[in-house]
């Protein structure tokens, strides 16, 4: 009997034999964020406002079959401010989603290019134009602390310092840490582990669901089983179609003194 083995699987495959090939051979060179220069102890020095909390998002999008060119990984950090006088707190949203600046993914590139950090709502409308289900996790009550390493993220990602490269264990980014794809993008900010601890065999929703584990084991998420779903209407997130997803696993076992988040 023959087996037909459909494209989308054997490009899938290919994606993670390359993806993970480079490891084995030698440690990718990390680029010079600053995200991961600040103890814990640094990011908590400063107490927030009383009038303030803050939230995250993560999402993670992918079509069918989950070919790795149509996947992405992307987050989003909220400040709710509380203001005298007024019911509903003043929202302030920051997104790290890490593109090529063309917004064509080409998986097995090589090499940089210049790069993009686009919105959440930008995100979520090119996601939606190649057909790619949209799920999400939380909205999340974060730590300050986390926040505060987010924005650094953040500011260095929209600072262009790296460009873009899908699998950037291997190649230009790999040998001189000047790319990274958009699951790096965020955990670049990560003290403690380096990529090896987030591997390309995840991407899409997989890659998503990783990432939030790993802020889960950490205690960067203040209660994880309980999401804040009044912030889901308040940005407009119901009328995209977005799956909701859960996290069930271990929290707290890896939360140690200098951790990515807390």
């Amino acid at each position: 009997m023959i087996r037909r083995v459909s494209v989308a699987t054997v490009v899938a495959c290919m994606f993670v034999s390359i993806a993970c090939a480079d490891l084995r051979l030698r440690k990718p060179v990390h680029p010079p964020t600053p995200g991961n220069d600040y103890t814990r102890e640094q990011l908590e020095a400063v107490p927030p406002p009383p009038n303030e909390k803050y939230y995250v998002l993560f999402f993670g999008s992918q079509a069918t079959p989950a070919l790795p060119r149509f996947t992405h990984t992307w987050a989003t950090a909220i400040k709710a401010t509380w203001v005298d006088g007024q019911t509903d707190p003043v929202l302030e949203l920051h997104t790290i989603s890490w593109m090529p600046a063309t917004l064509r993914i080409r998986t097995f590139s090589r090499h940089t290019e210049s790069g993009v950090n686009l919105g959440l709502y930008e995100t979520i409308t090119e996601m939606k134009s190649h057909g790619e289900r949209i799920a999400m996790w939380g909205p999340y009550e974060m730590r300050p602390a986390f926040y505060r390493r987010f924005l650094i993220q953040k500011q260095f990602m929209d600072s262009h310092t790296i460009g873009y490269q899908c699998i950037d264990s291997r190649g230009e980014a790999g040998r001189t840490g000047d790319g990274c794809d958009c699951i790096h993008a965020i955990t670049d900010m990560d003290p403690e582990f380096d990529r090896t601890r987030y591997p390309l065999r995840h991407y899409g929703e997989a890659g998503t669901a990783n990432i939030v584990e790993q802020v889960a084991r950490r205690n960067a998420i203040l209660n994880v089983s309980q999401t804040q779903d009044w912030l889901v209407p308040k940005l407009g997130l119901e009328c995209f179609g977005i799956v909701r997803r859960c996290y069930t696993g271990p929290v707290g076992d890896l939360d140690r003194s200098q951790n990515c988040c807390r």
